[in-house]
């Protein structure tokens, strides 16, 4: 921890303070799961990908459904939130601005005091206000999202959820039986 003017700020260089953050972001997607009983499978101990302290996009697994992979979900400064991995390629990039792009619609409608379905906000005359940190928070991200350089060195990745067979082994599910 460092000590800068009367507060303690967080280092995050730190193994053990990241893996808090990160344990942190974990049971926020458990609870987003479980406070809209969702069945899911379980949530890994590492990100998809992430920077610590600011966002964390994770791979959930389904329970078997059919066709179905299961989700990306992202978890940070901003809303809990997840989309179906069926959706997207792997790229960080293109899972960051979908979610941008959709708090940004959700923004616009919560500012204008209109409900936007995704969002749970129990006192209605706090839309507004809501739809204003939502709206910030989506910027934030969309200038990394916008920022060419900070892509160069990531490699987009296939999602595969390994699914264990008869003996243990992990295999594709196109390869399970």
């Amino acid at each position: 921890m460092k000590k800068t003017n009367g507060t303690v700020e967080t280092d995050y260089k730190n193994r053990f303070n990241r893996r808090l953050w990160l344990e942190e972001r974990r049971r926020d997607l458990i609870h987003y799961f479980d406070s809209r009983s969702i069945n899911n499978g379980r949530i890994g101990t590492d990100p998809y990908w992430s920077v610590v302290p600011r966002t964390s996009i994770w791979q959930i697994p389904s329970l078997g459904t059919p066709g179905f992979d299961g989700w990306f979900g992202i978890a940070g400064d901003h809303p809990t939130d997840v989309v179906p991995l069926n959706y997207f390629n792997g790229d960080p990039r293109v899972i960051l601005e979908h979610f941008v792009n959709k708090w940004l619609r959700a923004a616009e409608r919560l500012k204008a005091g209109e409900d936007y379905g995704d969002f749970r906000i129990e006192h209605i005359e706090q839309r507004p206000t809501i739809g204003e940190l939502i709206e910030d928070r989506a910027m934030r991200l969309k200038r990394w999202v916008d920022a060419d350089d900070l892509w160069h060195n990531v490699v987009p990745i296939n999602p595969v959820i390994l699914v264990p067979d008869e003996d243990g082994d992990a295999l594709p599910p196109s390869t399970t039986e």
